[in-house]
């Protein structure tokens, strides 16, 4: 019996939609949550975590946009066919890249190469950015089928957005591998929808409900 649980792959498919969402929100408007984007782009130097939620910083907060983005997308009340799209590429695309030694021993030293970036830029340097678009360009996304990302022009076009968004990109196939090591597969899309669902709603009641106002406590 796997030692993982639901609650361990409703994390990691939590994850995914994070990627995705943030992913939507940038080609859509130009802007995502600061905190958000940071905690994804910082789960693909997590490579050994004790346990499933490290690699978002141990943090359920960290987590938030992608478990309400489950939430909403499967309960189909404000359901973004795009977000859709993008999540299923990712589950695709990591798919194909665990099956591929070649590809995922050269995407290793990449992120090794902008670990060390980091280190001596700073987590949101644009080099570090710049490679982890890289890394996602020339190791993933060959495989096939390549995400057709849509949004607006202006932001799709603008200084720094596509290698954001490839950054990102990679981050949600990290989120789709660590789904499928935990013990998550195509067939549970179809077959275990509820389950994922309540367990989201479950981890979503453990959050903080966000003020309504700002300065409400």
């Amino acid at each position: 019996m796997s030692r993982y649980t639901d609650t361990d792959r409703t994390l990691a498919f939590a994850g995914i939609y994070q990627a995705a969402k943030l992913v939507h929100d940038l080609a859509s408007t130009g802007q995502c949550d600061e905190k958000a984007l940071q905690s994804t782009l910082d789960s693909l130097f997590v490579t050994q975590p004790d346990k499933v939620l490290d690699v978002w910083g141990g943090e359920l907060e960290n987590l938030r946009i992608g478990i309400e983005t489950l939430v909403s997308q499967m309960m189909g009340s404000s359901r973004n066919l795009y977000i859709t799209q993008y999540v299923l590429g990712l589950v695709v695309l990591a798919d194909k890249l665990q099956k591929s030694p070649e590809h995922l021993n050269a995407l290793s030293d990449v992120i090794e190469e902008a670990q060390r970036q980091k280190e001596r830029f700073g987590e949101d340097h644009p080099t570090v950015i710049n490679t982890l678009a890289k890394a996602y360009q020339e190791h993933v996304s060959p495989l096939g089928p390549r995400i057709m990302v849509k949004g607006l022009p202006e932001h799709l076009n603008a200084s720094g957005m596509a290698e954001k968004i490839r950054a990102l990109l990679l981050a949600g196939v990290r989120a789709a591998i660590l789904w499928y090591q935990t013990g998550g597969s195509r067939w549970q899309l179809l077959w275990k929808r509820r389950s994922y669902l309540r367990e989201a709603q479950r981890l979503l009641q453990q959050l903080p409900q966000k003020p309504l106002f700002r300065g409400q406590a």
